[in-house]
């Protein structure tokens, strides 16, 4: 029992430290700091949005309806491009359609430059794997 009123006491006196200094203002500060930094991250999210949207517009309308067809035209480039040189400098570079990359603001053309390079690589494992398959 003794033990325990030691323990009450001792939670007690903490609290008391963490009100006199002012603990419980700075938590209340920083929290509606963060309500502040949430709402402008809100907004910022809405504009990305927006941003993310419009690329997907801009690039339905480059790809057209046949999607397949598409990414046969791109497979060709890439086999052209590893036909020639399997150590390519900056086959992605080599991939990009101007008129699309062109149009888009600088997050959209960073999407879709990591997009171009992700079926760069799906496509350069489809040409591996057809060369092994016929050699």
């Amino acid at each position: 029992m003794k033990k325990e009123i030691s323990e009450i006491k001792r939670r007690a006196l903490l609290a008391k430290q963490r009100m006199k200094m002012g603990y419980w203002q700075k938590m209340q500060e920083e929290r509606d700091r963060m309500m502040t930094v949430t709402a402008d991250s809100s907004k910022l999210n809405l504009a990305s949005s927006v941003r993310k949207r419009e690329y997907e517009i801009v690039n339905k309308v480059a790809m057209g309806d046949d999607f397949a067809e598409k990414e046969e035209k791109l497979y060709v480039k890439v086999r052209e491009i590893l036909d020639r040189d399997e150590n390519v400098m900056n086959p992605i570079g080599q991939l990009v359609d101007r008129t699309v990359f062109d149009k888009l603001d600088e997050a959209n053309r960073q999407r879709y430059i990591l997009e171009l390079s992700a079926k760069f690589r799906e496509l350069r494992e489809r040409y591996y794997k057809e060369k092994t398959k016929y050699v």
